[in-house]
Order: C-alpha cells, then structure tokens, then sequence
C-alpha cells in the first residue's frame, strides 16, 4: 500500500468513530486504565485546580472521567463524530468538560504555559508523518507549563497483535502497518521513545501487561506507559 494521506487518515478514523469494527474499546465510556494510574501518580503531587488536556481524545471517556475528579479538563480530536459524542456524553452527565474539533497536526487553540498536564493516550500512534508527530510534541511543550507533566501511553512494538499486523501489513515507515480498514498505525521501540521525548525529563517509565480483544481473538499487550515532565524554568 502507498503512503496515506492525511486526509484519508481522518476519513476512515470518522467512518470507525460512526461505525465501530476494529477498535471496540475506543467507543467504551469508563476511564482508560493508563489515564486513571496517571490520576494516582497526580494526586500524589497534592496539586490543587489542575487544568488538563487530551489530544485525540476521541469520544471523551477520559476527559469526562477526570472532569469528575475536580480537574478543569480540555479534549480534541480531529473527529466531529467522535467529539459529537462525546459532548453530548459530557452533557447527559451534566460535566463542564470542553471539548473541540481540532487537528494534532496543526497549531493547538491553546496559549503557551495553559495545561499542568497534558494527555498522549495512543494518540500518537494514529498521526501518520513523523513531522506531524514531531510536531505534536512540539506543542505539549509548548502548552503545557514549566513543569507541567504529560502521560505518553503508546503502543508497543512487543504487543501480540501489533507484531502480527506488522509482518503482514506493514507500511512504509519502522513499526508501522495498515490495518485492515486501511488506517495507518505506528507502535513504538524503546529506542524511537528516547528520541521522541528528548525534550522532556523521564519521572516514570514502566510497561503495562493486559490482553486486549480484536476481531474475537485476545491478545498479550505491552505497552509503555511514562510520565514525563516540562523542564522547569
């Protein structure tokens, strides 16, 4: 397959946020288990009036969740179906979370210095340029404040299921393959994460061990999950 574009990525992400086939889970509304091991880590700072943002929040399970919480929580995604659901989520359980339709890949709607945190959970693994994941960085340093911290939870390249898509599917860039509804998506090696996040201080790195469900088959998964932090000033 040729490299896809950015506008097809977006298309057939909208058609599984209308339709879900592959990623089942994404349409699920209780917390993702990394974000709520974030939260512990948070609370143990004793941080008060926490402001925070997601980026690819899809239909807002985890903003909502830590809306709940007491954090003044900000959520986007390139997807109008997905943030479609999640205000009206957002509203029928009557939360002030904020949520916009916006593209990682472009200037964030956000000042410098706004976030305490800022949330990468899988995101990056659906952004299909290394310059629009480069980029993507570049603004969570940007937004967030001196010291601020983010959640990286990305994807593995020793997950069961993604080693099978990436010997039978694979796209042209290191550790990435075509699903098969024909989206892009790109897992990660200790190696690539170093790069990636050079920018930022390492505070927690550790893998996370589950199984996860596709096509009625289960899977061993493990992920990388790191809390990183703004240098601070």
């Amino acid at each position: 397959m040729q490299n896809i574009t950015h506008e097809e990525q977006k298309e057939i992400w909208e058609e599984e946020h209308k339709h879900p086939t592959v990623l089942l889970q994404m349409d699920a509304e209780k917390a993702s288990r990394g974000v709520i091991k974030f939260w512990e880590f948070l609370k143990e700072k004793n941080i008060s009036n926490l402001r925070g943002v997601e980026m690819g929040c899809g239909k807002g399970r985890s903003v909502i969740w830590l809306t709940q919480q007491g954090v003044d929580m900000y959520g986007f995604d390139f997807s109008q179906s997905a943030i479609a659901e999640a205000q009206r989520r957002a509203s029928a359980a009557n939360v002030p979370a904020h949520f916009v339709v916006h593209d990682a890949t472009e200037p964030w709607p956000y000042d410098s210095n706004f976030f305490d945190f800022a949330i990468d959970c899988f995101a990056s693994t659906d952004i299909e340029s290394p310059e629009g994941r480069a980029f993507a960085v570049q603004e969570f340093l940007r937004v967030l404040k001196p010291g601020g911290y983010l959640l990286a939870y990305l994807l593995s390249t020793d997950d069961e299921f993604h080693k099978e898509m990436l010997k039978k599917f694979p796209a042209e860039q290191k550790n990435a393959f075509y699903q098969v509804t024909g989206k892009f998506e790109k897992v990660f090696d200790q190696e690539e994460i170093d790069e990636i996040y050079k920018d930022f201080t390492v505070v927690k790195s550790e893998r996370i061990e589950k199984t996860t469900e596709f096509f009625g088959k289960t899977y061993g998964c493990k992920h990388f999950w790191l809390v990183l932090q703004k240098k601070k000033e």
